[in-house]
Order: C-alpha cells, then structure tokens, then sequence
C-alpha cells in the first residue's frame, strides 16, 4: 500500500488578514437581522414570558394571594393583541402615529360589585297584633311606644274590658299616639278635629291619611288623628241588680253583674230589630250599624243574662251587654232608653232598650256586636 504524503502550504498573513476582514464584514452585516430578530421574539413572547414570572413569583411566594376581579371593556372597543400594541408603542415612540386610536385601547380593569339598598320607609298605615301567652294592654302599649290610651280607644272591645285579653285576639296598632277615628255620615274635617282637640291641618298633613276631598270626607272611612286628647278609659263598677235613676244615667257609669249560668241560649241569635244596614263588619269596625228612626224597640238576640248596663257620653253610649250562657255575648249600642238592668235575664225577643244616638253617633242607629269566647266576630255568622 502506498502512503502519500499531505503537505498543507503555508498561507500569507496578507490572504489571512483579507480574510478576517470579510468576516468582520459579515458579522457587521448580520448584525441588524440579529437585532430584529432579538425585537421580534420579544414582541411575539412577551406575554408568555409575563405569565410565566407570575407562575414562578406564585410558587416561590404561595402565601400571597392576588386580587380578583373581571375584565370589562368600554362599548364600541376592539381587541388589540400584544403584538400590535408593542408596534403601536414603538411607532409613538419614534413620533410616528398609532394605528390604533387610544380611545379603543381595551383596558383591564377592577369591575364594581353590585350592591342593593334597601329603602327603609316610616310606618303610616295601622298593624293588626294578634295577641299571645302573658300580653297584658300595658306591655303591648310599651312594645309598640304608644300610651294605653291610644291602644284602648283604638279597640273598641277594650274599652271596658281592658285587662280582659284572649289568645288570639286582634288589636289595631296604631303607628303613633293619637285616635283612630271611623268617618260617620254627616261629619266634617272640622268636626273630627274639634272632637279630639286637634287641628284639621294635623289630620289633613298625616301622610297616612287618604283624604282626596278635604270638605267631603268619605263615610266609613278610617282617619289617624295624631296627638288626639283622649279620656281614661272607664273602669267598670261591679254592682248587681240595679236599678239606673235619672242621676246614675247621666252620670255615664257602667254596671256589671256575673251571668246566670242557668240561663243557655240556643245560639242562634235573632236580629234585634228592622232596619238598613249602614255599616258592615270589616277588621275596624267589628260590629254591624243597622239604622231606624229614633225610638224604635231594641229586642234581645237570643236567652240570657243583662251582664252590663253603662250609660256613657263617648263610645258605644248608653249600651247593653247580654251573655247567652254559651260562650256568645251581644252588644247593643247607641241605645236611647234601656229597660233592662244590670243581672236580670232576658229572653229571645224581649225588648231591652230604643233605638237613639248616643256616644259617638251622629244620627240614630244600633251598633250590634257579637263577641264568642272575648273575640268579636261577624255577626252575620249568628243571624239568620
């Protein structure tokens, strides 16, 4: 086998130095292409690389939480993606002008939390409270912040049995101190006021009050007279089997005697008298108002027994309670003449008084009750 011998011959300095100088040449001329491509991979990766120092700020600090929130964008923007917004910074900063109008730039932003207010608004209208286990007339008056008064005068039940409550039993509350006045046919603003000694401005400015026409009121319709002057409510006096004179009726004293438990009534109650119903039962005004002229006879409902005579000046005015023995009582109010006293029993259709105006009435007529077990109900459930 022959071997052949390689000889390398030596080069010039000057060829080498040409040579080093073409190669300077060449770098000198990749260097923008290296420079625009170092640009252009931060422009395209920039984002990525954002996100992954977040990633790598997270592990290394995992005590550290972020605020929340959600991405809202202004109406009428578009989206512009990294890369042109780095294109759009580098022309403005060249003092050339963006293609994108910073006007449509989308924004990141915190988006505010919704948040309802509820409106708190003032109490004007009356509450109906059922009374409970251990309520007395003085604790409900306390837990509302109204006198006794005003609690008493509103429930006309309470009037004259005001420590006489029942499970159950509904109460008119009113939202301040003052009377709680039914409009009756023929009274005024002026009326009304002047009964409870106040002004007809304060009746008419009460926003609970719906009063369209101030010189019409509507009959039947329920005012809130606040700061109304209102009497102590009558204290019953237990005196049996008494007979009223002339000095004792109008003196405005009430008489009240216990049942005779011999005496039931069958519990169908008979209606006491003809007449027009002017007013019907509703939540206040618990009772039916059946009107007649003046003096026209006022006979019993059904057997039982003349548990109160009263002959007031106010409220229910001169009227007659009876007890049927069977957990049912009647009311007969507004009377003019009574001819029963205090213990005696009656029997179904005996007369027990006239019929007249008396109390808070301004024409005659007989306010009728019917009450079972303390509560008032609708007397239409008992006649025929």
């Amino acid at each position: 086998m022959t071997t052949r011998a390689v000889t390398h011959s030596p080069v010039p300095v000057a060829k080498r130095g040409s040579r080093v100088l073409r190669s300077l040449q060449g770098v000198l001329s990749l260097s923008p292409i290296v420079s625009c491509s170092r640009t252009s991979f931060l422009r395209r990766y920039s984002l990525h690389i954002a996100v992954a120092s977040v990633v790598v700020l997270v592990a290394l600090f995992p005590g550290v939480s972020l605020p929340s929130g959600k991405l809202s964008f202004r109406a009428g923007s578009r989206l512009v993606s990294n890369r042109e917004y780095l294109e759009d910074a580098a022309l403005s900063f060249r003092g050339e002008r963006a293609r994108v109008p910073a006007g449509e730039l989308q924004l990141l932003q915190r988006e505010a939390l919704p948040r309802t207010t509820v409106a708190q608004y003032p109490q004007l209208a009356p509450t109906i409270y059922r009374v409970q286990e251990g309520d007395t007339t003085s604790t409900i008056a306390a837990r509302f912040n109204l006198d006794v008064k005003t609690l008493v005068w509103s429930n006309p039940s309470l009037i004259l049995h005001e420590d006489e409550l029942s499970l159950g039993q509904e109460l008119v509350i009113l939202p301040l101190d003052g009377a709680y006045h039914t409009v009756a046919e023929g009274e005024t603003l002026a009326s009304v006021a002047a009964e409870y000694g106040a002004a007809p401005e304060t009746i008419l400015a009460y926003k609970g009050n719906d009063i369209p026409d101030p010189d019409h009121l509507t009959v039947g319709a329920t005012l809130i007279v606040p700061g109304a002057v209102l009497p102590d409510p009558p204290k019953p006096t237990p005196v049996p089997r008494v007979v009223q004179s002339e000095t004792q009726q109008s003196s405005g004293e009430t008489y009240t005697a216990a049942p005779d438990e011999s005496v039931a009534g069958s519990g169908s109650l008979a209606w006491p008298l003809e007449g027009m119903i002017t007013q019907r039962f509703s939540r206040y005004h618990q009772g039916i108002d059946i009107h007649t002229p003046a003096g026209r006879p006022v006979v019993a409902a059904d057997d039982g027994t003349v548990v109160l005579v009263s002959w007031l000046t106010y409220s229910y005015g001169h009227h007659v309670i009876i007890d049927h023995g069977i957990g049912i009582e009647s009311l007969y109010g507004h009377l003019n003449d009574i001819l029963v006293e205090v213990g005696q029993t009656v029997t179904k259709g005996q007369q027990i008084g006239t019929v007249g105006a008396t109390g808070r009435a301004t024409g005659p007529h007989l306010h009728f009750e019917v009450r079972e077990g303390g509560v008032r109900r609708n007397p239409f459930s008992y006649l025929p």
